[in-house]
């Protein structure tokens, strides 16, 4: 089955990751085969090309500007006579809207994948459902909970995002602890995630206050792509030296080298504020070894359970802290629940499973003719 993915592409974050992992480079052989048609070049782009996908450049589109809209949708239509795809699916409010017509106008199936109970302003999701979908899938019950009502007229489904368990790395916790000046016996606590507030980095900055001295530090990985999250990337530096605790606090930047990052380090901390809608980041550090520190909000009680983490309750800065030094504090726990946490992954969004579940989910409105492998 062949599935064109259209989406904007001028940024980078869990979606960005899942459309990675679903290219040719790393999905492999699978019931799906999976090309892009982006409006952006970029880092998304070049993400997508170097696992071999086929990235289609749609042209700059801005929604204020009907010219550019235009000449991306011929630039779709193009594309849909020449490759005729057997469904296409759109990961946005945004996407949906500029090119849902162009899509139901070729005669292709229209999928909707949902990546959030509320994922774009109201005026965009209005503009959207001009063209309705004929499937929605949801990544979490936490999202289909949220959009169940609004959409009762389209089949609705749970589609948990498929993701690739990178394989250990030789070396990589003493070369990334040597490259950072980062003690080999330190316990590190690390978040890697867009700087959006959020993601509760700033409590998670917070609750370090709370911690013992020494033997620990935090790594705090990502860096930011807008004027706002360079605000608050701002704000959690000036917190760190605040609390007195800047050299403990270690802020990475932008890393190409996750994985890498995530084998180096004992426990996962991203104490989200707001609900998050699946959690990708929080499966990538399960199937690293690693037990999560979250809140209970959104889908993480649906990721994260007592076997391979911690649920804190949101907003609370000492349950947090808490949290935190039951795993600092007990080497064998951390041990028995990073076993479990690749175990937990594996449940959740084990590749060739993930692949198999989207390929069934996608048969449901590709003609039977065409549903095929």
């Amino acid at each position: 089955m062949n599935v064109l993915h259209v989406h904007s592409g001028n940024m980078f974050g869990g979606v960005e990751r899942m459309l990675q992992t679903l290219g040719p480079g790393i999905a492999g052989t699978s019931p799906i085969t999976s090309s892009y048609a982006l409006c952006f070049e970029g880092r998304t782009a070049d993400a997508l090309r170097a696992e071999d996908g086929t990235v289609h450049h749609l042209g700059t589109v801005r929604a204020r500007r009907p010219d550019e809209i235009r000449r991306a949708r011929r630039a779709l239509r193009d594309v849909l006579d020449a490759h005729r795809p057997d469904v296409v699916a759109v990961h946005s409010s945004w996407s949906q809207a500029i090119f849902g017509a162009t899509i139901r106008a070729g005669a292709l199936p229209l999928v909707r994948w949902m990546h959030a109970p509320e994922p774009g302003p109201l005026w965009m999701e209005t503009w959207a459902s001009r063209s309705a979908p004929q499937l929605v899938l949801c990544n979490s019950r936490h999202t289909l909970d949220g959009v169940r009502t609004r959409l009762a007229h389209v089949p609705l489904a749970v589609c948990y995002p498929p993701a690739r368990a990178a394989a250990p790395i030789a070396g990589a916790r003493e070369d990334v602890r040597r490259e950072l000046g980062t003690r080999p016996d330190a316990v590190v606590i690390v978040i890697a995630a867009r700087m959006e507030s959020w993601k509760g980095h700033q409590l998670l900055v917070e609750s370090a206050a709370g911690l013992p001295p020494g033997g620990w530090e935090i790594w705090i990985a990502g860096a930011p792509q807008r004027s706002a999250e360079v605000r608050y990337f701002e704000r959690l530096s000036d917190t760190a030296r605040a609390i007195g605790l800047s050299s403990s606090i270690r802020f990475l930047g932008e890393r190409a080298d996750v994985a890498r990052v995530l084998q180096a380090a004992d426990i996962y901390s991203q104490p989200n504020t707001g609900p998050e809608p699946f959690g990708l980041s929080f499966v990538e550090a399960l199937a690293a070894g690693l037990p999560v520190v979250t809140t209970s909000i959104g889908a993480a009680p649906e990721i994260v359970d007592d076997r391979c983490g911690v649920l804190v309750a949101p907003h609370d800065v000492d349950a947090l802290s808490a949290g935190l030094r039951q795993l600092l504090d007990d080497t064998v726990r951390r041990q028995q629940m990073g076993a479990a946490a690749r175990e937990r992954a594996r449940e959740l969004c084990d590749l060739p499973r993930s692949m198999d579940v989207l390929a069934r989910e996608l048969r449901r409105v590709v003609p039977a003719s065409l549903a095929v492998a």
